[in-house]
């Protein structure tokens, strides 16, 4: 399990070398998403800024997509939204406190070629998803994304060498144990909108397999100019007394033409 978690973790960073400390783990909607002292945007547009923790209560203000309040505290009051139990959140706005539902906050901002991202869960019976906002001339485009499951961070990237691609928005999934899935989601960024592209597996189970896929990009070590490779990886251990493994390795020359893969591969 140990040498399967090491070649996970280095196949992870070359994939994700972007990481850093100030990347956020987000698990879902849970009760600590934001700390007091904390700046928070908008995610909903003409968010009402309450006079108290009531739905029924006064509304100070409208505040739009991407404005931004401090946290002061979470309250015990919390109301259904979008398939989610969601607190309210006692807030500052310039020099006005009241109480915003939390549910109408972004869980984080990420900026990517200029333009400014905002994200929020939803949840559909059992479905897990990712809502994605950008601002364009005042208004959003809103782009929901299927979850395999919540734990996840987020990430811009540039357009790692490939042509007539503006960046790229990588939803990597955290897998912290043995048989969780790992690997994420990508989306590309192009104009002002996004296309998701991929959605890229890896796992591994207590020394018996392991499995990725995973982008090469022009500009990363083995990649081609001017495409994207797509390398997958089997690996399964028959004799672990006498390391008897096989090995079943797969590659794909793609290309980003007219704003989409080609060729399909999914």
């Amino acid at each position: 399990m140990k040498v399967n978690y090491l070649i996970s973790a280095l196949t992870t960073l070359l994939t994700i070398s972007f990481s850093s400390a100030q990347d956020k783990n987000h698990d879902s909607w849970n009760e600590s998403v934001f700390e007091p002292g904390e700046q928070v945007y908008m995610f909903g547009n003409n968010v009402k800024l309450r006079s108290a923790p009531k739905m029924e209560s006064e509304v100070l203000e409208l505040l739009k997509i991407g404005e931004w309040v401090q946290i002061i505290e979470k309250t015990e009051f919390s109301w259904p939204y979008r398939g989610y139990d969601s607190p309210f959140y006692k807030v500052k706005y310039d020099d006005k406190v009241g109480y915003i539902l939390g549910g109408l906050l972004s869980i984080e901002k990420k900026v990517l070629n200029g333009i400014d991202f905002y994200f929020a869960f939803s949840k559909e019976g059992s479905r897990n998803f990712l809502n994605i906002r950008n601002v364009i001339n005042g208004d959003y485009l809103e782009q929901k994304v299927p979850l395999t499951h919540t734990n996840i961070t987020i990430h811009p990237l540039d357009n790692k060498g490939v042509p007539d691609l503006d960046g790229i928005l990588f939803v990597n999934y955290i897998a912290e144990a043995c048989g969780v899935e790992g690997g994420g989601i990508y989306l590309f960024a192009h104009g002002k909108g996004l296309t998701k592209v991929a959605e890229l597996s890896e796992i591994s189970d207590s020394g018996v397999f392991y499995r990725s896929e995973r982008f090469i990009f022009p500009d990363e070590q083995e990649g081609i100019p001017n495409k994207i490779l797509l390398k997958k990886e089997q690996r399964e251990n028959l004799d672990e007394a006498s390391v008897w493994t096989k090995t079943f390795v797969e590659t794909r020359q793609l290309t980003w033409v007219d704003e989409k893969l080609v060729p399909d591969y999914q």
